[in-house]
């Protein structure tokens, strides 16, 4: 007789198997049909290349791909329990096979191969869930967040794959099976049977009983499924499908805004897209975005994970017909919670199932701007500013008063030169801000020493529109991207250049939606290429040190980490420290992104303040920004600080070493 073993051995209980298969399998198609229906109830959303995001996802999974499953520890552990459970799957499956349909799988060498897989692949979905309980109950101290689905999922998992084996052990024992090296953790566990003193009679007893716990446990795990974090497993599968092939921070497609109609936003999770409620179901709670959160950091009451872990129990509380019309903001998250993000993309980076949380605050903001109490009144004087004046703090732009070069020679008009190589686009912060405007200063003073056919607009300037979009007002943004791209069509140039990097992230990302395709460059970037040139040359030595802070809309928006450190490097003597886990693609937010450098801090610590505390860790004696907005909110934390460290513009930088 070839290799084998008795199917069903020592019970009876196949048909009330089938029957419970049968049950589960019909609860299972319940819940999921259920989910399938909240998926449904948002608003559409087209997706490109499903065949080709299928075929990556498959590869992804298959390799376990680190950008997914990050950290060694996690993605070991995921590896044992998805193949683990995949090769038991199979073996069950061929099982079932013979069983059923008479196909003599279960024989020979294929018995003895396919049995020394599940054994060794069980063991290891063994060793992963025992890791995964390890990592949530020993390593984390915090278990506020945990839940009884969490544990008990750990062990319905680990009680199915333990009474397998010892299923296994005991049939070994009783029949003393000559194939039982092909299954070695059930030979071990006959072994200790022995050892032990176990009778055959009592082996028998213990064994028919715990199939049954077996066949309960295992096939009412399927239908568990659809109500348990388990979903995650669909869910995540799908987010990860249809993952976003935009840059980071890309944020929803309004439509066309009239004076008539104006409904933009997202009031209730029917507002939101299919692509975001299956969000919902696809987050893991890992903490990893919270953990990311500058705002949480700083004691504000906003945190990704939990904002969506909100969401989730809110669309699974009542019907879908009910839930689906409630409104969101004051009953499922507050105002404030809103205004807490800066929108710095730290906790999208971080998540591995691609979750968009800057659309989704986005969204939920833009429902806001047709509330009369919607935004605070900070803000709205901000609104107010621009749209009469086209700058924040409602000032006229008076040429003879901002004479950018200081010596009595304005910088060129581009109203007046009508043509260019590199227009300048100053911003905001640039041309109204004093401690930005010796930024101007610095940048046109290099552009003249490098002899560039540059030209600014001047007064034609207005606001970019990146914090008004930000903060929701999908009206304004328009408004003065229209004008702007109106503005710069009239006139002939190469290259448009800003040192303020949310400008740089709107003029060449997003004016693109109406129509404006411009070839933006950082001044970083264009620095950068004047020193690589010879056009400018840091002849100064310094001893000094220096640490670069990414800022989040030229490093994580944009992917321009090396051109600001090249400038840095370039210039003799100064040596660049990097902040330790706070550089690049990880560094930590200054704060005033996403609007929240108009809306007053009642924080004691906030989030700048956090971030100065990582910069002081580098005793650097210079602090590096590239950002209008960073550079403002850490000059003031220099100005608090103890330690004597100075905060400038790589511009300011570059031209004293001139």
């Amino acid at each position: 007789m070839g290799a084998t073993r008795p199917l069903f051995w020592n019970t009876n209980g196949e048909g009330i198997m089938y029957l419970w298969a049968l049950v589960s399998f019909l609860i299972f198609l319940i819940g999921t049909v259920k989910k399938i229906r909240q998926w449904g109830q948002g608003r559409s959303r087209s997706f490109d290349n499903l065949g080709n995001r299928v075929k990556a996802f498959i590869s992804d999974l298959s390799m376990h791909n680190n950008q997914i499953f990050k950290g060694t520890f996690r993605r070991l552990m995921h590896l044992g329990m998805f193949y683990g459970f995949l090769i038991l799957l199979i073996g069950t499956a061929m099982i079932g096979l013979q069983v059923d349909f008479k196909i003599p799988i279960f024989y020979g060498i294929k018995y003895l191969v396919i049995s020394f897989l599940m054994d060794i692949f069980g063991l290891l979905a063994t060793i992963g869930t025992l890791m995964a309980a390890y990592k949530r109950y020993i390593t984390k101290r915090d278990h506020s967040d945990y839940t009884f689905d969490d544990g008990f999922l750990l062990f319905l998992v680990f009680a199915i794959l333990l009474t397998g084996f010892l299923l296994e052990g005991l049939r070994i024992y009783v029949i003393g099976d000559i194939w039982a090296v092909w299954t070695p953790v059930g030979l071990f566990l006959s072994f200790l049977a022995k050892i032990f003193g176990l009778s055959v009679k009592t082996a028998h007893s213990i064994y028919a009983g715990l199939w049954y716990f077996h066949m309960i446990i295992g096939i009412g795990l399927i239908a568990y499924i659809p109500y348990s974090k388990l979903f995650h497993m669909i869910a995540s599968s799908l987010n990860i499908i249809l993952k976003p092939t935009s840059s980071l921070g890309t944020l929803t497609t309004a439509d066309l805004i009239t004076e008539q109609e104006y409904d933009t936003g997202v009031a209730r999770l029917k507002d939101f897209s299919k692509k975001q409620l299956i969000e919902f179901d696809a987050c893991v709670s890992c903490l990893r975005c919270q953990k990311g959160c500058p705002a949480y950091a700083s004691g504000d009451p906003l945190t990704p994970r939990g904002m969506i872990q909100d969401f989730k129990r809110h669309a699974n509380s009542k019907n879908i017909a009910e839930t689906f019309e409630i409104p969101l903001i004051d009953t499922i998250i507050s105002k404030e919670t809103l205004w807490s993000c800066t929108t710095c993309g730290l906790c999208e980076v971080k998540c591995p199932l691609n979750m968009e949380h800057i659309k989704r605050i986005v969204d939920l903001r833009r429902s806001l701007a047709t509330m009369e109490t919607g935004y605070p009144l900070e803000v709205h004087t901000k609104f107010d500013n621009i749209a009469l004046k086209g700058n924040p703090w409602g000032l006229s732009f008076c040429l003879d008063e901002k004479e950018y070069l200081g010596g009595g020679t304005p910088a060129p008009l581009l109203s007046k030169v009508k043509q260019t190589d590199i227009l300048y686009w100053v911003g905001c912060y640039g041309t109204f801000d004093s401690r930005n405007l010796k930024v101007s200063q610095a940048m046109i003073k290099i552009l003249e020493q490098a002899g560039v056919n540059y030209a600014i607009l001047g007064k034609e300037e207005k606001c970019c529109g990146n914090t008004v979009r930000r903060l929701g007002n999908e009206k304004l943004f328009r408004q003065l991207a229209l004008e702007n791209i109106q503005t710069l069509n009239r006139y002939e140039f190469k290259t448009i250049v800003t040192h303020c990097p949310h400008c740089f992230h709107t003029l060449k990302n997003e004016y693109s939606e109406l129509g404006g395709q411009y070839n933006v460059m950082h001044h970083s970037e264009l620095i950068a290429d004047l020193i690589k040139s010879g056009k400018i040359k840091p002849q100064k030595a310094t001893k000094r040190k220096v640490t670069f802070h990414d800022p989040c809309y030229l490093g994580r928006y944009n992917s321009i980490y090396e051109a600001p450190r090249a400038v840095l490097t370039s210039i003799p003597g100064l040596e660049l420290i990097e902040m330790k886990k706070s550089n690049r693609n990880m560094a930590f937010c200054c704060g005033a992104g996403g609007g929240r450098i108009w809306i007053k801090d009642k924080e004691k610590e906030g989030i700048s303040s956090l971030l100065m505390k990582k910069v002081l860790r580098t005793n650097s004696d210079l602090l590096a920004s590239a950002c209008s907005l960073c550079l403002l909110t850490l000059t003031k934390e220099v100005q608090n600080s103890e330690k004597v460290i100075e905060c400038q513009d790589i511009a300011e930088i570059v031209y004293n070493s001139l």
